[in-house]
């Protein structure tokens, strides 16, 4: 049982095939804290999203093209124990990350990137042989920059017309292609968990919060400026570096698992993520337009449930299906997708003190309208993973 409750824990490598909740793409692996003795782990995964939507007939109609590039994640944990109730673990991963690029119709020439790596220190102290505590330090470094076409601002100055990702009317003064790229920033956030174990039946459940982050970027903002002094119409190139402000959000993830019979385990996982108090208002952006890039409107709750199976001494499998139910309201286009069902499935192979963990998953998309309006619809995610870890 022992393997197959740790190939059920890798699985969480494949959080980002979906395109979880907002921006979030990879899950820090904290379950390597539950690893007997001293463990290592690399991993690597990549997601590859097909992305498309269908313009409205007054912006020349067509289709948007592939908006999505395909993204990859690598991540590292390190676990040591320390002594028979304390253990310490380090994590490395990239859990947010946008790559969007429009190539064709209306939104032609609108990209956008979000990177993301995080570096977190947790302790764990085992106050018995079922019930634990950790805590610790999340490192969070991000840097975006975004493009957004004149033409997206030319139909957004009429306040009747659609806003610009979600911002408010643009009175007309941004008569050029609008940029803006960010300082990098790190900033320190925290982790809380507990968690409840009955050895004998591989169960444990485990309750982890991680707090907020707050990045003060400074944001370079690019864009040539109309204005009417005396009525004569004047083009003046602006370049200035803004203060802005990026609540990356708080999360409560409820894991668990437990055998149900000989060598067969069911295991999943509930999560709340508070992205209705992210976006991105660069100052520039907001004294033009009155509003910001882009924002989440609504919060997220993901679910994921499988079931792993111990094949033989060495090797074992697992399976899982996906949830996140759609939101609802305007969709942001840099993520124009709402919710998703996804279905997994890999295998894990012990030889001796390593450890190999693969997985595919695919997922649909479920249906997005972003403000033009222009709707996503039928468009789905293919992603696959793998870990190789080592006791030592």
């Amino acid at each position: 049982m022992k393997h197959v409750a740790s190939a059920a824990s890798a699985a969480c490598l494949f959080a980002g095939i979906a395109q979880a909740g907002g921006l979030e793409r990879a899950r820090p692996a904290e379950a390597i804290l539950f690893e007997q003795g001293n463990y290592v782990q690399f991993s690597f995964s990549q997601t590859d999203a097909d992305v498309s939507g269908d313009y409205p007939a007054f912006v020349g109609g067509g289709s948007t093209g592939d908006m999505s590039d395909a993204t990859r994640h690598i991540g590292f944990g390190l676990k040591m124990a320390i002594n028979d109730r304390l253990d310490f673990a380090l994590l490395m991963s990239q859990p947010y990350a946008a790559d969007a690029a429009y190539g064709q119709g209306f939104y032609e020439g609108l990209t956008a990137r979000w990177n993301s790596t995080a570096v977190d220190a947790i302790v764990k102290y085992n106050m018995s042989d079922r019930l634990s505590v950790y805590g610790g330090a999340s490192l969070l470094t991000s840097s975006a920059d975004i493009t957004i076409p004149v033409a997206l601002g030319n139909i957004a100055s009429d306040p009747d017309g659609p806003a610009l990702l979600g911002g408010g009317p643009l009175p007309g003064s941004i008569v050029s292609d609008y940029s803006a790229s960010s300082s990098k920033e790190t900033d320190l956030g925290f982790i809380l968990g507990t968690a409840y174990e009955i050895p004998d039946f591989a169960m444990r459940v485990a309750l982890t919060y991680r707090s907020e982050i707050e990045h003060e970027f400074d944001a370079r903002e690019t864009y040539t400026q109309l204005s009417l002094p005396g009525g004569v119409p004047t083009f003046s190139p602006v370049s200035t570096t803004t203060d802005t402000p990026v609540i990356m959000p708080q999360s409560v993830t409820l894991d668990f698992q437990s055998g149900v019979a000989p060598k067969t385990l069911v295991f999943g996982s509930v999560k709340w993520t508070e992205w209705s108090k992210w976006q991105v208002k660069p100052g520039a952006y907001e004294s033009e337009t009155g509003g910001e890039i882009t924002s989440f409107d609504n919060d997220t709750f993901t679910y994921q449930l499988g079931v792993g199976r111990q094949l033989s001494d060495q090797f074992s499998v697992f399976a899982r299906a996906g949830y996140e139910s759609k939101k609802g309201g305007e969709s942001s286009r840099l993520s124009p997708t709402d919710g998703y069902t996804s279905i997994g499935v890999g295998g894990s192979y012990t030889m001796g003190k390593a450890k190999i963990t693969a997985g595919v998953e695919h997922a649909w998309l479920g249906d997005a309208e972003s403000g033009t309006p222009t709707d996503f619809s039928d468009n789905t995610a293919t992603g696959f993973g793998i870990s190789v870890g080592f006791a030592f």
